[in-house]
């Protein structure tokens, strides 16, 4: 796909997104107002924007821990700005992803010797969040099975996928952990007639990494939780100042569902998507205010996506550090 090309992609989608958030608009689906009205809960509204801003922390040390554990000599604060740049990206680029190929590439160019474990951490903490919201998912699923698997065909079906993508994802990673591959390391080292070889090579090596530091993995998993933990809680307190009537437990179980269709590659940030899925997710179980309130929260990320612009502007203008002056 050649340059022109990918710009006319991207500003389809970029339209796709605005025609189905104007659509949502007229159609009264999406109730302006309504969020109107939240805002103007100053302490309430200041209390879930700082909320919002922790989600950006927990997300920062997570990476931070897999690149500690690459032995990346970085500190917590250059994470911060990094990620802080990814999500300025990902409003900037079509899908929920886009800030990570940005971060892929800053980082690597401050660890060139260390490319591949570089890239390798921000694919993994992209896998450990994925688990983290399928373990959410799947528990809240199995706390509520009266709302998760007595609503309609469509809830049921979504109940029933995140419960076995999630068992089926946690056995897959206790057996990458702990059933020894090293065949495939063996098979890499003479297979000098497959293309891209030391690249797969290297990001092997890096996999084994976390095999030999497996507490770091787990402890990214409970991060991740901890993340859509305390973005189910924002959504619970979103609806409440918006006057919607839904007993807590709806949230655990619709939330992790609609976050999964706004992390869809479809439009930057996933606005758009995760509205309509939201709207349509939250109207299944009584309530109208679906889109409203990932609207709101889109919005906060949106903010703190902003955030990342100066930070982005300082590293352009500035040279790429090396990993030494990193810790200076």
């Amino acid at each position: 796909m050649t340059r022109l090309q990918k710009n006319i992609f991207n500003v389809f989608k970029i339209a796709f997104a605005a025609g189905l958030i104007f659509y949502l608009v007229s159609s009264g689906s999406l109730n302006l107002r309504s969020m109107s009205k939240a805002m103007s809960h100053t302490w309430w509204f200041s209390l879930i924007t700082l909320l919002t801003g922790l989600l950006v922390v927990i997300t920062s040390y997570r990476w931070y821990l897999l690149l500690i554990a690459q032995d990346v000599r970085i500190t917590f604060w250059k994470t911060l700005s990094l990620n802080f740049i990814g999500m300025f990206f990902n409003i900037c680029l079509p899908g929920a992803t886009g800030g990570d190929l940005v971060k892929c590439y800053y980082v690597a160019s401050i660890y060139p010797d260390k490319k591949a474990s570089t890239i390798t951490t921000v694919l993994v903490d992209r896998v450990m969040g994925l688990i983290g919201l399928l373990l959410v998912g799947g528990g809240s699923v199995l706390l509520y099975p009266a709302i998760s698997l007595g609503g309609n065909s469509l809830i049921r079906a979504f109940s029933y996928s995140i419960v076995i993508f999630c068992i089926g994802t946690l056995a897959s990673l206790i057996v990458l952990l702990n059933i020894p591959v090293s065949f495939l390391a063996t098979y890499l080292e003479k297979a000098h007639h497959l293309p891209l070889r030391n690249l797969f090579l290297k990001f092997y090596q890096a996999m084994q990494v976390y095999r030999d530091n497996q507490p770091v993995i787990y402890l990214s998993i409970l991060l991740s939780t901890l993340n859509h933990t305390v973005l189910i809680i924002t959504s619970i307190m979103v609806g409440k100042i918006m006057g919607v009537g839904l007993s807590w437990r709806f949230y655990g179980v619709i939330t992790p569902m609609g976050l999964v269709a706004s992390a869809l590659p479809i439009a930057p940030a996933g606005l758009g998507i995760g509205e309509a899925a939201f709207e349509y997710l939250y109207k299944q179980v009584g309530s109208s205010m679906g889109g409203e309130i990932i609207a709101l929260l889109h919005l906060m990320m949106i903010f703190w996506g902003l955030v990342g612009l100066p930070f982005y502007l300082l590293t352009k203008r500035s040279p790429a550090p090396s990993a030494e002056q990193e810790l200076v």
